[in-house]
């Protein structure tokens, strides 16, 4: 992992929540959060809207990176992509809208907010909306 400035990283938080992001939210927490995610994709047993909450971790990951210096961007990149490749594996394309039937998702959206559960609670719930 590279070294980053973790003033940079403050910045970034503090310029977040001033745009209207939670006080609890910061990078290391929302990479963990990702991370956890990306993990328990396949068995997660939490509502709907619980999932709609955790891809918002995902989010803010862009944001932070969208607003980074190179050297940041290139850490998160290498920090974020082992969860991006487990959630994808754990996942499929929601070609036909059920999260849309829950959340608001746009086609401009993300690519993680066009992916619901392969398998699972939340899949058999959702494979029944």
């Amino acid at each position: 992992m590279l070294v980053v400035d973790e003033h940079e990283v403050r910045r970034t938080e503090a310029a977040l929540r001033a745009a209207g992001w939670a006080d609890h939210t910061s990078l290391a927490r929302e990479l963990r959060d990702w991370a956890r995610l990306s993990q328990e994709v396949s068995t997660y047993t939490l509502t709907v809207d619980d999932y709609t909450n955790n891809l918002c971790s995902r989010d803010y990951i862009a944001q932070v990176a969208s607003r980074a210096s190179s050297d940041l961007r290139r850490s998160i990149d290498e920090q974020v992509a082992p969860a991006d490749e487990s959630f994808r594996e754990a996942t499929v394309e929601d070609s036909d809208g059920r999260l849309g039937r829950y959340f608001r998702i746009d086609s401009e959206d993300a690519w993680w907010w066009h992916r619901r559960p392969s398998s699972g609670p939340l899949a058999d719930y959702l494979a029944k909306a």
